[in-house]
């Protein structure tokens, strides 16, 4: 990446999103005393969130669904639990060796989860599954999005057109990731989304993990690392991941800096 600094409206939104450290917090509170119209942005927004939080009804949920997320949110000790997850280690394990990709290209190591930047991808994740859309950029152009995270982040991943399989690109976002910009890739999977955060260089301790209903699959290629995140169901997620890989591996080469 370039040693260009930060744009502080990256580091705003992390703020606004209680994703900021301490020091990033005295980094931007330092930013909003330097800067009043960045001040006054930071103004509005965290006026918009109190209103908001002010006049949203909060619905009771039914017994049976508060039944439900308890249950869910329990440790699992039995061995019920265990299979789904077996599962989808075995899915993930087939696609390296299905994909017909080549050990030079693909790079994955199942075992424990990192739970930093798989916590990170799940809660970016799920707040563009909230927001009114999940993109920054709404584009099913790759020439388009592209070029919009080479002129934001100064980061150019491989956009792959997967339309023809079934999976087409809604457009890109940036998403702080462990405090640094990362370019974010979305597509459509029937009625589900998936979340492809391309991160520069090799992952230590890469996985595959399936946490809280979401599935996250990491995949080594063109000097990135692509973290793909979704809710969809382990086959439906499967077709996507072997398209992306094999579309990516025929992309020419990016650009993970500048």
């Amino acid at each position: 990446m370039s040693d260009a600094p930060l744009d502080p409206r990256l580091i705003l939104q992390a703020a606004i999103d209680g994703e900021l450290d301490a020091a990033g917090q005295a980094t931007l509170e330092q930013r909003l005393a330097d800067d009043p119209d960045l001040a006054a942005e930071y103004a509005r927004h965290m006026a918009l969130r109190r209103v908001l939080r002010a006049q949203i009804t909060r619905d009771h949920a039914p017994a049976g669904l508060r039944a439900r997320l308890n249950t869910m949110s329990k440790p699992e000790s039995t061995q019920s639990a265990r299979p789904p997850r077996r599962d989808f280690m075995k899915m993930a394990a087939a696609l390296v060796v299905g994909a017909g990709l080549g050990g030079s290209a693909t790079f994955l190591a199942l075992g424990r989860r990192t739970p930093g930047i798989v916590d990170a991808l799940i809660a970016s994740h799920r707040r563009a599954l909230l927001a009114v859309t999940p993109v920054d950029v709404a584009s099913n152009d790759r020439h388009n999005v592209r070029p919009w995270f080479d002129a934001r982040i100064a980061i150019s991943p491989p956009v792959p057109d997967l339309a023809a399989q079934g999976f087409p690109l809604l457009g890109g976002r940036v998403d702080v990731v462990n405090g640094a910009p990362a370019p974010v890739l979305v597509y459509r999977l029937g009625a589900h989304v998936v979340s492809v955060a391309a991160i520069p260089g090799v992952a230590t301790a890469v996985q595959a993990t399936a946490d809280a209903g979401f599935h996250v699959l990491p995949w080594h290629h063109s000097g990135f690392t692509f973290w793909m995140v979704t809710d969809a169901d382990q086959q439906e997620f499967g077709h996507f991941a072997e398209a992306f890989q094999a579309a990516v591996a025929n992309t020419p080469s990016a650009s993970p800096s500048r």
